[in-house]
């Protein structure tokens, strides 16, 4: 009987344990329980069995990436052996996230889109951004244990283009290996238009009167410069009319 745990202390349970006699060709095996404990049932006496950790075919979902010591070498006798602990380690689990793009006039877009996952916890640190392939499927390895938004970008001029994507929160830590799809968007066409507004009937006309009274100020000036020639040369001729001479009449006595 024995115990396996982690580097930390924590009992591991599912780790597959097995004892064999090479000599006699004798074989059992167990996997521990919640608790880290194992243990090796119908062991036969007065034979020397090597207890080992070791893979098996479902191994994948422990983890393992070796045990210390490799094996205990024990002598089977009439009594139950105890202490057979092993201490094992492991190995980092690769992290894979996958996924797909689905959208409207996607072969168009294509060259103008990016795919980018930044931290759930802090929006503003990008921990990876890429194109999206031909395929329009992508995959993304090695991202650390923890939580992700994941959405797409694109790079056409927001004055031309309204674009919008889902955004989905990715959780790698308690899933390793992760698929999404299809992760829609949407995308319209915005053209700049300028929107005619009424203008106020007064100042229009105020304005219209100033540029009206500039353009005609040269002609009034030669209409008044005309108007008051004619009013001087009028003048000047009624002065120099004949003044008549006072007709004196001689008194006749």
């Amino acid at each position: 009987m024995g115990m396996v745990t982690l580097l930390s202390g924590q009992p591991k349970e599912g780790v597959p344990v097995e004892a064999r006699s090479e000599s006699k060709g004798f074989y059992e095996e167990t996997v521990t329980d919640s608790s880290g404990n194992y243990r090796l049932r119908g062991l036969l006496p007065d034979t020397t069995y090597i207890v080992k950790v070791v893979e098996k075919g479902d191994l994948g979902s422990t983890r393992i990436e070796r045990a210390s010591p490799d094996f205990l070498a024990v002598k089977v006798g009439s009594e139950d052996i105890r202490g057979l602990d092993f201490l094992v380690f492991e190995q980092p689990e690769l992290t894979i996230l996958s996924g797909h793009i689905e959208g409207k006039r996607i072969d168009d877009l294509r060259s103008h889109l990016r795919v980018e996952i930044k931290s759930a916890n802090d929006p503003s640190k990008v921990e990876s951004v890429f194109p999206l392939p031909l395929s329009n499927f992508f995959q993304v390895k090695d991202l650390p244990r923890a939580k992700f938004l994941l959405q797409l970008r694109s790079a056409l001029p927001s004055s031309t283009h309204k674009f919008e994507s889902e955004v989905i929160e990715i959780d790698l830590e308690k899933h390793a290996q992760i698929h999404v799809g299809p992760i829609g968007y949407r995308v319209e066409e915005e053209f700049l238009k300028q929107e005619l507004t009424p203008a106020p009937v007064y100042p229009l006309i105020v304005g219209v009167s100033v540029i009206a009274l500039f353009i005609c100020m040269p002609r009034l000036k030669d209409l008044y410069q005309a108007t008051m020639g004619a009013y001087i040369s009028s003048s000047t001729a009624n002065g120099k009319k004949e003044v008549r001479k006072p007709v004196v009449r001689k008194k006749t006595y």
